[in-house]
């Protein structure tokens, strides 16, 4: 009972949003990477925070439809007031109270304003919604990012394994090769050749090992955290193997070129998000039209000023006014800012017709990216059988002497790059069904 208990608390904690492993490197999942990254992610912050400034702009223009109120309140006292100058003379006064108080609340309403607020407002609402629709945008983009890296850390993971894997039987050789030479049964040369190609092995290893670091640097930086080598992913969160049905399935499930723009251009939110962009440049002509209507407002309050903070009833005023202003000549303002708003709708549109001509181009792209990768993981299916075949009969007629350590060597060589070009194959694919789905706009 003990040692199930061991293990179940063994398995709860590897499989926890960041596992630790001896020699106190963290342990990521493809999940734990994008929950990382949807929280600490500067891109994703920073939208987010553009949310924020778009709504207080949309509370804004609410206000509009709001009175506008004010208390005032002061105080003032005269200095030097004991005597009046009449003709030259100084006469002496008495009883001046020097102190002076004020106080009055007015309050402003707009009864129209060219429906100005109305188009504000409306601005402001489709703003936010384009705004929305940008952060969530972002996040499946981070998304993307997150997947795009983190199958490069898998599959440059196995380039690694099976470059350290040629270099321990490319020493085992080297070992063989030595002794047959020592016992006069090899030429120096063999041995030469051998080290040599020893040596193209240790340095196809620290390329791939390189290349798995900086591809932890860049996931870690997508993630907001900070590059570090001493971390580990978990290869499982990716599938090693891709069968035909497998392949079958998401062709049926994503359908015709003709679907995948159709969806694309009906959910992708960046463009969801132009459309929204442009209805608040046609609201915003509406604003600056508004400076041809005339203007009515609405004001009342109350005053009140005494030499003494008494005599509210006696000294306070209360007043009502209506104010019609309409504009007869504006130095052509109005129409200045109507023209720049124009402009800007039809910058709007324009960016709206290039983003769907990019999305089409972008969606065409991965179709035909989901085409070759189909057609690589068939090819080096059968590349890798007859690779290992043809390695294996090397090897047998090379320990009979049948053939040099030249053949040996390239026979190895087409293995290894078979084996790479399959892994590669593979997570090329897995990476272009991510990506087809992120242009069609359902990558979840």
């Amino acid at each position: 009972m003990k040692k199930i208990f061991t293990l179940l608390l063994l398995f709860l904690t590897c499989n926890s949003l960041e596992c630790q492993i001896a020699g106190g490197q963290n342990v990521y999942s493809l999940d734990d990477c994008i929950d990382i990254a949807l929280e600490n992610n500067f891109d994703i912050r920073l939208s987010e925070t553009i949310i924020e400034s778009a709504a207080a702009t949309l509370t804004s223009a609410f206000g509009n439809y709001l009175p506008n109120i004010n208390f005032n309140m002061g105080f003032s006292r005269q200095l030097n007031v004991r005597t009046i100058n009449i003709g030259g003379v100084n006469l002496p006064l008495a009883n001046i109270n020097p102190n002076s108080y004020n106080m009055s609340a007015i309050a402003g309403y707009t009864i129209f304003d060219g429906f100005s607020r109305e188009a504000a407002y409306s601005s402001a609402r489709e703003n936010l919604d384009a705004t929305s629709l940008n952060s969530e945008y972002t996040v499946k983009r981070v998304m993307l990012d997150v997947f795009r890296q983190y199958i490069s850390i898998v599959r440059n993971s196995q380039i690694v394994r099976i470059r350290r894997e040629d270099l321990e039987l490319g020493k085992k050789v080297l070992e063989r090769v030595q002794a047959l030479y020592k016992a006069g049964n090899e030429p120096v040369g063999t041995v030469y050749s051998q080290e040599a190609d020893l040596g193209a092995r240790e340095l196809e290893l620290v390329r791939a090992e390189n290349d798995i670091n900086i591809a932890k640097a860049l996931l870690l930086t997508t993630m907001g955290l900070e590059p570090k080598y001493d971390v580990e992913f978990f290869e499982k969160s990716i599938p090693a193997t891709i069968t035909d049905n497998e392949i079958l399935a998401f062709r049926k499930s994503i359908g015709s070129l003709r679907a995948i723009t159709k969806s694309a251009l009906n959910n992708r939110l960046d463009y969801n998000s132009t459309g929204s962009r442009v209805q608040a440049a046609e609201a915003n002509v509406s604003v600056a039209s508004s400076g041809y209507y005339p203007r009515i407002s609405a004001s009342g309050g109350w005053s009140w000023s005494n030499s003494e903070f008494a005599g509210f009833g006696d000294f306070g005023r209360s007043f009502l006014g209506l104010n019609l202003s309409v504009p007869l000549f504006d130095r052509f303002i109005t129409n200045n800012n109507i023209e720049s708003a124009k402009l800007n709708l039809e910058q709007r549109q324009v960016e709206r017709k290039k983003l769907e001509q990019n999305i089409r181009s972008y969606v065409q792209t991965a179709y035909l990216n989901l085409d070759a990768a189909e057609k690589r993981i068939e090819i080096t299916g059968r590349s890798l059988k007859s690779a290992t075949r043809n390695y294996d009969s090397a090897r047998e007629r090379f320990q009979i002497g049948a053939i040099n350590i030249t053949d040996l060597i390239f026979a190895n060589t087409q293995l290894v790059t078979a084996k790479i070009n399959r892994i590669t194959a593979i997570y090329s694919y897995i990476y272009s069904q991510k990506e087809i789905l992120f242009g069609m706009g359902k990558l979840n």
